[in-house]
C-alpha cells in the first residue's frame, strides 16, 4: 500500500482509549469461565475458555462505551475497580474505540 493511501485509511483525530477492567475465573458450571466488569459492571461474558470470556466481555465494553462516546451519555465507572473475588484474577486491556 503506497503512504497515500494508507494515511487515508488512517484516523484524522485522537483515538479514544479506555481501560476495561475484568475480573476472570471459573463459572457455575464444569469448563466455564466469566469475565466480569471490574469498572463497569454491566459487562459480563461467559466462555468455554478465560480466552473466550475476556473477548467477548472486550467486545461488549467496547461496543458500550463507543455508544455512549458517541452519544454523550455518562457511564456508572466504578473507581476504583471492583477487586478479584477469591479464585479469580483481574485483566487490564486498553481498548481502543
Amino acid at each position: 500500500m503506497s503512504d497515500s493511501r494508507l494515511a487515508k485509511s488512517m484516523p484524522t483525530g485522537p483515538v479514544p482509549v479506555f481501560n476495561c477492567v475484568l475480573n476472570v475465573g471459573p463459572g457455575e458450571a464444569p469448563g466455564q469461565f466469566v469475565a466480569q466488569g471490574a469498572n463497569l459492571r454491566a459487562i459480563r461474558a461467559v466462555g468455554r475458555t478465560e480466552r473466550e470470556a475476556l473477548a467477548q466481555a472486550v467486545a461488549a465494553f467496547k461496543t458500550l462505551v463507543a455508544e455512549a462516546h458517541t452519544s454523550g451519555g455518562a457511564l456508572p465507572w466504578i473507581d476504583p475497580p471492583d477487586p478479584p473475588p477469591p479464585g479469580q484474577s483481574q485483566r487490564l486491556v486498553a481498548v481502543h474505540l
